[in-house]
């Protein structure tokens, strides 16, 4: 075992850090730690224990005949009594960092040091607990049940950051903590991920600014009406423009004739607001930064000539043209995922594994 040399918890060989307190454990556990003891006090009572045993001291006591008791069991915030021995398992959660197991009442991580307040869902001492909600419950189930999948997160440099296990059901938005909590784009409850046997569903949780999911290169989608799709920064709505029909008297409505737009492209600056507008004739157009009909010059994330929108049979497509940072097309409703696709949320792109 390995005595912690702040706040002499005992540890286990291999762990790297305090389970108690998160502080880094001495590498080699044959040297008796360093001691964090007070000095002998003025008044020349001697220290007593040993290593690590100053913060349980008081300057003014006579030395103990007996050994101290061991210390009563951590309670839970609310007071209530521990689970009962015959269920450990609904006491053990999964470090989020490293899935190591890590006992519930524990503040750290012993393998990798990574704090599991948010983890455990235990509030900071003097904030009262808050009703279990259902962003807690999938969280417990997930360090209970072994991850079905993972979200990687996908830094903008490229490399990869801390992964999401996925269970059954996965709420994700800034309640869930972790990657989620500081994105201020996401919604409190963002979005839903399930598994319906080995397929994995995203689900939009009627979120504010969306799920995205990136199309392949060179593969036409069909855009329906209102879809929103995205490109570098610039969100962009399409809008079918419907055949002008006859009044129920029939009366004609008055108008400048239609040459053959297939729709429009409308700049979305707001949940119910849009900007400029472009029309979409029967050809079609080209977006991007440098070249096409509809550029964006100031965005750097839109490729020279990033994506084209065309019509064929009366139906709308739109393609990516070979874009280095992608086209994300809005998920409405549920979207089934595919192993290996980019989802993204807010500001932050994961990479969907299972």
């Amino acid at each position: 075992m390995i005595v912690c040399p702040r706040c002499s918890k005992e540890n286990q060989d291999h762990y790297k850090f305090c389970l108690g307190c998160g502080a880094e454990l001495p590498r080699n556990s044959a040297h008796a730690p360093k001691s964090f003891s007070a000095p002998t006090p003025p008044s020349g009572i001697p220290s007593q224990g040993g290593a690590g045993s100053g913060l349980n001291r008081g300057f003014s006591s006579p030395p103990q005949a007996e050994p101290p008791a061991a210390p009563e069991p951590r309670r839970s915030f609310d007071s209530q009594p521990a689970a009962h021995p015959s269920s450990p398992a609904l006491d053990i959660l999964t470090c989020p960092k490293c899935g190591s197991p890590v006992p519930k009442n524990f503040k750290f991580c012993g393998s990798c040091g990574h704090p599991m307040a948010q983890s455990s869902g235990i509030p900071p001492a003097g904030v009262p607990r808050e009703q279990p909600n259902a962003l807690a419950a999938t969280a417990l189930a997930s360090a209970v049940t072994p991850p079905r999948g993972t979200l990687v997160l996908i830094r903008p440099d490229g490399s990869e950051g801390d992964s999401v296990p996925l269970a059954d059901s996965t709420a994700v938005g800034r309640q869930a903590g972790g990657v989620f909590a500081a994105d201020l784009y996401l919604s409190p409850r963002h979005a839903t991920f399930f598994f319906e046997g080995n397929q994995l569903v995203a689900r939009d949780e009627d979120s504010l600014n969306g799920l995205y999911v990136r199309i392949d290169r060179d593969v036409p989608i069909e855009l329906r009406d209102t879809s929103i799709f995205r490109i570098g920064q610039e969100l962009i709505r399409f809008n079918a423009i419907a055949p002008v029909g006859t009044g129920p008297d029939g009366v004609e409505l008055m108008g400048s004739p239609n040459p053959g737009y297939v729709g429009r492209l409308s700049l979305v600056i707001g949940r119910s607001t849009t900007g400029n507008s472009f029309p979409i004739p029967p050809q079609g157009l080209h977006l991007g930064r440098e070249r096409g009909d509809l550029i964006f010059p100031e965005d750097g994330y839109v490729s020279g000539l990033h994506a084209r929108i065309h019509g064929e049979h009366g139906r709308v497509f739109l393609t990516d043209v070979g874009s280095s940072n992608g086209t994300f097309v809005r998920v409405t409703g549920r979207h089934n995922v595919r192993s290996g696709d980019l989802i993204l949320m807010g500001q932050q792109l994961f990479r969907a594994e299972y």
